[in-house]
Order: C-alpha cells, then sequence, then structure tokens
C-alpha cells in the first residue's frame, strides 16, 4: 500500500502545483491594470496666466482663455484668504484681460479661477516684493 500512497501524493501535489501555476497566471492577469497618466483636462491648457509687472500702486497680471464652444464661463480673483476680490462672467471665443491687483502686502498670493459649468481651472501665484534703497557718494 505504501507505493499507492507515495503515487497518490505524488498525483495530488503535481495536481495542486498545476492548479497553483493556474491560479498564478489568472491572478497575474487579474492584477496587470494599465498605466494611468495624470490625466490633464482639456480647459486646463486653455488658460493661461502670466505676471506683466508692477504699476505704482497695483500688480499686474495677464490672463487668456481660449473658449472654444464660446460658452458662460466665470472669471474669479481670489486674495490670499480665498476670498473672492473679483467676478464677472463671460462668454468670449477668445478672451484676454488684464488684471490688476491692489498691492496691499509685500507678500501676497492671488488665485485666478475659471469656472464653466463642467470644470474649473485654478492658477496660483507667490508674489514677493523688496524694497531697496540705493545711495551714491561722490566727493566734491
Amino acid at each position: 500500500m505504501k507505493p499507492v500512497i507515495a503515487n497518490f501524493n505524488l498525483k495530488k501535489s503535481a495536481s495542486v502545483l498545476a492548479a497553483a501555476a493556474l491560479l498564478s497566471l489568472g491572478s497575474a492577469q487579474l492584477h496587470a491594470a494599465p498605466v494611468i497618466e495624470k490625466m490633464i483636462s482639456p480647459a486646463d491648457k486653455q488658460v493661461t496666466v502670466n505676471f506683466v509687472g508692477v504699476t505704482e500702486n497695483s500688480l499686474v497680471f495677464h490672463l487668456e482663455f481660449e473658449n472654444k464652444t464660446g460658452e458662460k464661463f466665470w472669471l474669479i480673483v481670489k486674495n490670499d484668504a480665498g476670498e473672492i476680490v473679483y467676478q464677472n462672467a463671460y462668454n468670449d471665443i477668445h478672451f484676454e484681460k488684464n488684471i490688476r491687483i491692489a498691492k496691499e502686502d509685500s507678500e501676497m498670493n492671488p488665485t485666478f479661477v475659471i469656472r464653466t459649468a463642467k470644470e474649473q481651472v485654478e492658477r496660483k501665484f507667490s508674489v514677493k516684493s523688496k524694497v531697496s534703497e540705493n545711495f551714491v557718494v561722490t566727493t566734491l
């Protein structure tokens, strides 16, 4: 009987190994997932905001939005605290605007938001100003 038991264990071991191999192949297929890249919404590519410069009492930004569908959108500007300081609705296909923000502090963090019915795009900036004085001394 011992040869039968050994034979039985061998068959059982072979079938267990075969089942394990099939399961591992099956699980390998189940665990395979496509590579997911960060999705960028089309509107994200259509919005540009650039810092243009400074006037005596304001910061100037240039905003462009390619609104291909011509749908209504909101331009929102927020201050450091997240409070809305400007908000207006537009529906221009090619929208361009210079936005002036009053210089209130030496460090400001304005946020520009373009919001449509389906999505929202934000552009955040950190602006730090530093005042320096230059003295020129000449001997007379």
